[in-house]
């Protein structure tokens, strides 16, 4: 019952992340120039442990603070408190 709500709201946030990643990609080849400063940050889960990777340092903050989220998500879920 929960996990039909679950598996459909991950399939729309993965639809989402890669229509962003082709909007974004041709949004630079559009509008880039030779000038252009390309600014990354991401996390990268394995397991509960978070490995956070960029090239800014407010990109970098903001990727700790969705790795802070991302960890405690992954904790309630594995413990089963989220879903009941």
């Amino acid at each position: 019952m929960y996990f039909e709500r679950i598996i459909a709201i991950g399939f729309i946030a993965i639809l989402f992340g890669i229509i962003l990643i082709i909007s974004g990609a041709f949004l630079s080849t559009v509008n880039g120039g030779s000038d252009s400063h390309i600014q990354t940050g991401g996390v990268l889960l394995i397991g509960p442990i978070p490995i956070i990777f960029g090239n800014s340092k407010p990109l970098i903050l903001i990727s700790i603070a969705g790795a802070v989220i991302l960890t405690a998500a992954y904790f309630l879920v594995s413990r089963g408190e989220f879903i009941r």
